[in-house]
């Protein structure tokens, strides 16, 4: 695995105008600083960004440590659209990441160990309405989507996918072919629901690692108290619950979001 390719295009609207989502800081470091330290704990050093929203930014925060690949029309597109623009870009065996995503070495270190293609996604998640849930039968990726139905969710999906030389073209050509068909605005994942149906798409249970998808105010609070204490550690081992916040994050959480002081503590 030598490239991973990074979905940076997003505004991130609900985490508050004026930053884009990626130099969204979890402690002292952005997401996306996050995300190349452990994609250089795990040998990739050749990484490509795909911008949109505050371009400019991005760039400037990241420097010449990444390759990119802008989306002009980021505001009327989705992350489908950004990963089918990288179409020329990759070369083979690839890694690719939301950039909402903050992990555990050890998650990129699973994933990577896992044979052929394959995503991260965590059993103990998938039953909310705004998780990419998963369908999962004997290892393999049956279905994903926000919209599926709870009952056949296994998990939620991280973010965090692999593909290898041949599932990589094959991806390329559904996500081709959803955009030909007005799919714009669709996901990145709708492609990955597509291509399951070619080619064995291996799922990584990751529960008990931390993790957390930032999306919200809440989310970097989260990640700040249950996974950025974790980052060059040892995870917690498989019986862990990322849900439960250790006692005083927690109460700072509860007394928080009943004031709906969120915003101003975090800045």
């Amino acid at each position: 695995m030598k490239q991973a390719l990074i979905l940076a295009a997003g505004r991130g609207t609900r985490l508050g105008e004026g930053v884009p989502k990626c130099l969204v800081k979890v402690g002292d470091r952005a997401l996306i600083h996050h995300q190349l330290a452990a994609l250089h704990g795990a040998g990739i050093e050749d990484v490509c960004v795909v911008v949109g929203y505050g371009a400019e930014r991005v760039r400037a925060a990241v420097g010449e440590r990444c390759h990119y690949i802008e989306n002009p029309r980021f505001a009327e597109t989705n992350s489908l659209y950004s990963l089918w623009l990288a179409r020329e870009w990759v070369r083979g065996p690839f890694l690719q990441l939301n950039c909402d995503l903050i992990a555990h070495p050890r998650v990129y270190q699973r994933l990577l160990a896992a044979g052929g293609s394959a995503l991260a996604y965590d059993s103990d998640s998938g039953d909310g309405e705004e998780h990419m849930k998963v369908a999962v039968r004997r290892g393999l990726l049956q279905d994903i989507g926000k919209q599926l139905d709870p009952a056949r969710s296994c998990g939620e999906n991280l973010g965090l996918l692999k593909y290898d030389g041949d599932a990589a073209r094959l991806l390329f050509e559904e996500a081709g072919a959803l955009i030909a068909a007005g799919g714009e605005q669709c996901w990145s994942p709708a492609a990955m629901a597509r291509l399951a149906q070619r080619v064995p798409v291996h799922c990584i249970d990751m529960a008990g690692l931390p993790w957390a998808e930032i999306d919200f105010l809440e989310d970097v609070l989260y990640a700040m108290c249950e996974v950025l204490p974790e980052l060059g550690t040892r995870g917690r081992g498989e019986e862990g619950d990322r849900r439960g916040l250790p006692g005083p994050c927690a109460h700072v959480m509860q007394v928080l979001s009943s004031m709906g002081g969120i915003y101003e503590f975090l800045c």
